[in-house]
């Protein structure tokens, strides 16, 4: 009985669920530093923040084999990563969430592409018809035909990035959880963390000067969702394919209707209720 709950509560599909929520408190916390902040400074002190938690931490979890195959993967998905944060936070920065969000949920569909290129991970045709209507639920749930409007490929060009970069990224890291077996889902995250942070530094030149002390405040607890958010994914990416962590971990948009709902009042459609309802229904058949 403990067994059977256990691997209810520890899939991997449960896992990239629970990923999903966390990172909708991320996306309300977020908007709320975009208001008066510059995506490159948040970047860049958000990633220093979470690699600073994740290093007095480490003790517990540090675990990594270095080969020069493991190093290079490493990197790259610090690079990949790197570029997809800076266009995410572009996105929102210029762009309506209604608008946004649509368009950065298409991560999924390039996962599920680049795993089957590089990795040569396929799932059953009912997995694919699964994961699109998820893909096409959290569409609806999240987009608004009036934010289209006028709307320009150069407007929209960060979120398409975005979401390429973050379906792309899944693949070394899948390598180096599964395949490789040379490091284990924290540390991946430490190290990610402190090299996006480093490159932001570098390339990126984002400054801290004008951060109030509230503001680093919900930095602080901003960061700590992200990294229960991407641990979590990671593990779930450990065990099942790309495409399907993705798709899970992508249901973002539910959540933060709920969450709306909840503690911001936001109106409730019966478009939306319904996409929301059809997205977790689904991703739990899934």
């Amino acid at each position: 009985m403990i067994h059977a709950i256990d691997m209810v509560f520890f899939s991997p599909t449960t896992l990239a669920i629970a990923s999903s929520f966390f990172a909708a408190i991320a996306i309300i916390l977020a908007r709320t530093l975009l208001k008066d902040l510059k995506s490159r400074d948040i970047l860049g002190i958000n990633f220093f923040t979470m690699a600073a938690i994740l290093l007095l931490l480490s003790p517990l979890f540090y675990f990594f084999n270095p080969t020069p195959l493991s190093i290079a993967l490493l990197v790259l998905v610090a690079i990949i990563d790197t570029v997809a944060n800076y266009f995410y936070f572009k996105t929102f920065e210029k762009l309506e969430a209604s608008v946004a969000a649509p368009i950065v949920s298409l991560a999924p569909a390039f996962a599920f592409f680049f795993s089957w290129v590089f990795l040569g991970d396929v799932v059953s045709l009912r997995t694919y018809i699964l994961a699109a209507a998820v893909i096409v639920a959290v569409i609806v749930l999240s987009s608004d035909k009036k934010g289209f409007t006028h709307i320009r490929f150069k407007e929209i060009s960060p979120a398409l990035i975005s979401s390429l970069l973050f379906g792309l990224s899944a693949i070394p890291s899948k390598y180096l959880l599964n395949l490789s077996q040379t490091i284990n889902a924290p540390t991946l995250y430490l190290f990610r963390a402190a090299m996006i942070a480093l490159l932001a530094l570098l390339f990126f030149r984002f400054t801290i000067k004008h951060i109030t002390v509230n503001q680093y405040r919900i930095i602080t607890i901003r960061s700590i969702f992200v990294i229960a958010q991407w641990v979590l994914l990671y593990y779930a990416l450990t065990y099942a394919n790309a495409g399907v962590v993705v798709t899970l971990g992508n249901i973002t948009p539910a959540f933060v209707f709920i969450l709306a709902i909840l503690f911001l009042k936001e109106k409730i459609t019966y478009k939306k209720i319904t996409a929301a309802v059809l997205v977790l229904v689904l991703s739990f058949i899934m």
